[in-house]
């Protein structure tokens, strides 16, 4: 199976890992990391250089490694890309044991899911955490993370939507109109 797939400068069509004919999706996770009084959520700007993104902002995330619990996932993006140490579990996280080494985790995350138009598909799962530390950037990665005014977020999510990476601002969007 071929895909159009984003790779350094430009859209290329290469094979995708498949299974049953199905091509395989990885996940990713991403979360909104609000200061202990809510009222500030962490940004920053997308940094890897060639992308048509790159300057935009963005929540913290990534992919979503194999065996990895949720909140092992979510607390190692935001901890790699700005620092950040989260303080909990992600909101809505719920371990389940099933048996001997089999557990599951219950989520109450919102999802989106990109390329619906014929683009390799990427399912993003956002998670609500709190974090604590001063940011700071990853170079060729991120830059200029900091905490923003939910207010603030709000306003420019409405005034001008193309500052933000779109999946972020999907993200924010479904969050702000769902879990806030």
């Amino acid at each position: 199976m071929t895909y159009q797939v984003w790779i350094e400068e430009s859209w290329v069509e290469i094979a995708v890992p498949a299974m049953g004919g199905e091509a395989l999706v990885v996940p990713n996770v991403a979360a909104v990391v609000r200061d202990e009084d809510g009222g500030s959520i962490l940004l920053q700007r997308r940094d890897k250089p060639g992308e048509p993104v790159r300057g935009k902002l963005e929540i913290p995330g990534g992919r979503w490694g194999a065996g990895e619990p949720p909140e092992v996932a979510v607390a190692r993006e935001v901890a790699e890309e700005t620092g950040v140490a989260l303080v909990a579990p992600p909101s809505g996280v719920e371990r389940i044991e099933l048996g001997e080494n089999r557990s599951c985790a219950i989520a109450k995350p919102v999802a989106v899911i990109n390329g619906l138009e014929g683009t390799y598909p990427s399912l993003h799962v956002l998670f609500e955490c709190v974090g604590q530390g001063s940011p700071r950037p990853l170079p060729g990665e991120t830059a200029d993370p900091r905490r923003w005014p939910v207010a603030e977020v709000r306003v420019l999510l409405n005034e001008q939507p193309d500052e933000f990476v779109d999946q972020t601002r999907a993200m924010l969007t479904a969050y702000f109109a769902t879990i806030v």
